[in-house]
């Protein structure tokens, strides 16, 4: 019975085995035709604007509104002004701890791009404590030295002019001091304004400036 058992199993083990078709004689499958495409020239271009600014969140806050004292709020500052500032720190125009290093990492186009995505974001002025009596005087030399530039409050400024009000006061504090003692190299009708201020009204006037526009909503 067993002796049956084996002669069976090995007759279909044989008939299986000629019952597949030898390697050669399967038919060949059909190849898979590879279709050229051209990526479209947007794409080739790098990234967009947005994409390029999401590296600045980290210091500049979410879209360019600051959340610590040492960096300002980017967020709706004019295209023109943003990129005449970069390119200032490319140069070396422009004091900087970190910006100094990061910018030959971007081309003057990236920048453009970065520049038009934060002109289009909103700005929302800091909540911070001020002096009133500062404030008050702070107010005045605004009006004398600075409106003409920076625009009623520090709020509208123009196209080649920082937005100051709703800064950080610590921000402001150290950026106008960075002007006082030329650090940062100002514009010559800034440059002549500013030392007028100082010889007229004091260093003390700084810290007016300084809590008026902290005080701006």
């Amino acid at each position: 019975m067993i002796f049956r058992l084996r002669a069976v199993g090995v007759v279909l083990l044989l008939l299986t085995a000629c019952s597949v078709p030898p390697k050669e004689a399967q038919k060949p499958v059909a190849a898979v035709p590879q279709v050229h495409t051209e990526t479209a020239p947007e794409l080739m271009d790098g990234a967009d604007g947005e994409t390029l600014a999401g590296g600045c969140f980290g210091c500049h806050g979410f879209e360019g509104r600051s959340f610590g004292p040492a960096t300002p709020s980017i967020a709706g500052l004019s295209e023109n002004y943003f990129t005449e500032v970069m390119e200032a720190y490319r140069r070396g125009d422009r004091f900087s701890t970190v910006m100094g290093r990061i910018l030959p990492g971007y081309t003057p186009e990236e920048v453009r791009r970065m520049a038009g995505y934060f002109s289009s974001r909103e700005y929302r002025p800091i909540k911070q404590g001020t002096d009133w009596r500062l404030v008050e005087r702070g107010e005045k030399l605004h009006r004398r030295y600075c409106e003409k530039c920076h625009g009623e409050a520090g709020s509208d400024p123009q196209d080649d002019a920082g937005r100051l009000a709703g800064q950080w006061k610590p921000y402001l504090r150290w950026t106008l001091k960075d002007y006082l003692v030329g650090v940062n190299r100002a514009e010559r009708g800034m440059s002549r304004r500013f030392t007028s201020m100082m010889q007229i009204q004091g260093v003390e006037s700084l810290e007016a400036l300084v809590n008026y526009y902290a005080r701006q909503r």
